[in-house]
């Protein structure tokens, strides 16, 4: 029998999700959530779509899987940050800087231009800023990144 999704301790929820982002690079899937906290996957889509923790784990509207457990993404981008045995996504840009202070190891950030498709590195360790004079540009300003969080 599954236990009830208001078991689930939200607070253990998002460590979950976190834990499983540093050490795989993905957030875990609904049905890897129902095995961990010995729920359904109903049951797990249900615990998460009550997290409510603003803007940090975002659920995707149509599967309820995971869609960004910010910085990170949920999915492959074109932002690539590589530590020492991890790689994650981040969602942008801006993300991508988040997933380094987070990781909190020396990393590799590899993108490129979205405007002439030039491919940027970057290396970059914990406390250090990095020694490169890039810029980044933001075509939507910051107060309405979440207006369309995918566009964005």
């Amino acid at each position: 029998m599954f236990a009830d999704p208001a078991s689930i301790d939200g607070q253990l929820l998002r460590g979950h999700i976190y834990g499983s982002v540093l050490e795989r690079g993905l957030p875990p899937k609904v049905h890897e959530i129902g095995t961990h906290f010995g729920v359904s996957p109903d049951a797990a889509r249900q615990a998460l779509a009550r997290l409510k923790i603003g803007k940090t784990v975002l659920v995707h509207p149509r599967t309820g899987e995971i869609w960004m457990a910010g910085p990170f993404a949920a999915r492959e981008t074109p932002y690539r940050v590589t530590g020492s045995k991890t790689r994650w996504f981040a969602n942008c840009a801006w993300d991508m800087i988040g997933v380094t202070m987070i990781a909190n190891e020396p990393v590799r950030i590899e993108t490129s231009c979205t405007d002439c498709g030039t491919p940027m590195t970057l290396d970059v360790e914990p406390g250090r800023k990095p020694l490169d004079s890039s810029v980044v540009h933001f075509l939507v300003p910051a107060q309405h990144w979440y207006d369309d969080i995918e566009f964005t």
